[in-house]
């Protein structure tokens, strides 16, 4: 487990705060993000008033008011800081001004005043997206009692015109790049220097500029390839704040490499790893399973292992295949074990004919069924049955059954005797080989549709 996913009070968090907030609130988060001397929460010498926001009353949401939908439209519509300029009956504090008050206080080395304000539009910017999104998304609180069934078509109505507000102020793609590189970078900083408070609420505004990007039809995997490029390693530095599932499998084809030779000895292939991969990769209907699989493996080499959570995606990836199996099959759930018997599963009369017997062979009794005669019948098959398709097909069958009806004995199913993970070894492999043989039979059928063209 990672010093990530603790649980913590999430009071410091701005993801739904209101952006725009009066001073006892954004005292508030100032406190909460470690900002504070002691107690001292006078944070005058940090801001200017340039800084701050200040808003008239009826071109900005305030809250304990109640707006018509029109009044709403228009401030979704307008651009904040020009229908709010010269004002003075509120002054309001940005939620970006934590980010700007850690830079002046010189909580983070190497991060400017003067970097800061070179993007600070783009702060801005994104502060009056996340607001208007804010309003949108609690609309409820703005509207009228009499108005609350109405409240999912006024919500629809103001996004369309959200996405008009985006479309006239669209940011240069350069622009945008140049400030997603700073504030990954100052990202970096927070973390190397322990401020992770403030670095998982600077993640907002990289989310937000992602999708930005991606509005202008620029692929994602090209953002996360294209950002801070002389950090990269084995993956991209960007799924650290939001991850992305099939660049994600891409980039872990380390984690798959192994299994080549398994593939190419049972279906007597010769396949490449590039092969191997874009088989995966091009199908969204496998991105839990992978994302899993890669997940669980990487927990069997943490330091602090939760079996517990390694339980839940072991239940998940093996009952995923089943649901794939399903939809592939075209079969109803209580017809599994029949589909996997069949000539479009299983082609070749001799294997099906092998199925069967492996399947007899390592049949539970349903009356006395436990933990010990699923062990040791399982484990003792996996140690002695040679590698065919048809012995994994009977694998995950057999495991199948067992993670669908009982508590799992957690030790004996990932560890085994003395550490050797017979079981869990044997099961992650049947489920890459049943994934592979799914797009095998896909490809047949295509084959198969060719010549019939022909």
């Amino acid at each position: 487990m990672s010093l990530f996913e603790i649980e913590l009070n999430k009071d410091f968090k701005i993801l739904n705060s209101n952006i725009f907030l009066k001073e006892d609130e954004f005292k508030k988060f100032y406190k909460k993000n470690n900002l504070n001397d002691r107690d001292n929460d006078d944070i005058s010498n940090y801001l200017e008033e340039s800084l701050l926001f200040k808003v008239h009353h009826d071109s900005f949401v305030m809250s304990n008011y109640r707006y018509e939908i029109d009044e709403l439209i228009d401030i979704i519509k307008k651009n904040l800081y020009i229908s709010n300029e010269n004002s003075n009956e509120e002054i309001l504090y940005p939620e970006w001004l934590l980010f700007y008050i850690a830079i002046k206080k010189e909580q983070v080395p190497f991060v400017n005043e003067k970097d800061f304000k070179k993007y600070l539009e783009l702060f801005k910017y994104i502060a009056e997206i996340r607001y208007k999104k804010y309003i949108i998304r609690n609309v409820k609180n703005y509207i009228s009692f009499s108005q609350y069934k109405e409240a999912a078509n006024i919500k629809s109505i103001l996004h369309k015109n959200l996405l008009e507000f985006l479309n006239n102020s669209q940011l240069d793609e350069k622009l945008l790049f140049e400030y997603l590189d700073y504030i990954f970078w100052f990202h970096y900083e927070l973390k190397e220097n322990e401020k992770y408070k403030l670095m998982w609420n600077l993640e907002t505004y990289i989310i937000e500029t992602v999708n930005l990007l991606v509005d202008k039809k620029i692929k994602v995997e090209d953002i996360y390839t294209k950002i801070a490029k002389n950090m990269r390693g084995t993956y991209s530095v960007l799924h650290d704040i939001h991850l992305h599932k099939p660049l994600y499998i891409e980039e872990s084809e380390h984690y798959f490499q192994g299994y080549l030779s398994k593939i190419n000895t049972v279906f007597k292939s010769n396949i490449t790893i590039d092969s191997f991969m874009n088989t995966f990769i091009t199908n969204s209907k496998y991105e839990d399973i992978l994302f899993s699989y890669i997940e669980l493996i990487k927990r069997f080499n943490a330091n602090t292992i939760s079996e517990h959570v390694m339980s839940a995606m072991i239940k998940g990836i093996v009952l995923g295949i089943e649901e794939i199996l399903i939809d592939s099959l075209r079969i109803k759930p209580t017809e599994l074990i029949d589909a996997i018997q069949s000539k479009e599963f299983i082609e070749n009369k001799r294997s099906r004919t092998n199925l069967n017997k492996l399947l007899e062979r390592t049949k539970m009794p349903k009356n006395d069924f436990n933990n010990k005669i699923f062990f040791d019948t399982l484990n003792k098959f996996i140690e002695e049955e040679i590698d065919t398709f048809e012995k994994y097909v009977v694998i995950f069958h057999r495991t199948r059954n067992y993670l669908a009806h009982n508590n799992i004995n957690m030790n004996k199913f990932f560890w085994g005797e003395d550490g050797q993970k017979i079981i869990i070894s044997g099961v992650i492999d049947s489920v890459i080989l049943i994934l592979y043989r799914i797009e095998m039979m896909k490809n047949e059928l295509l084959l198969k549709g060719l010549k019939n063209e022909s």
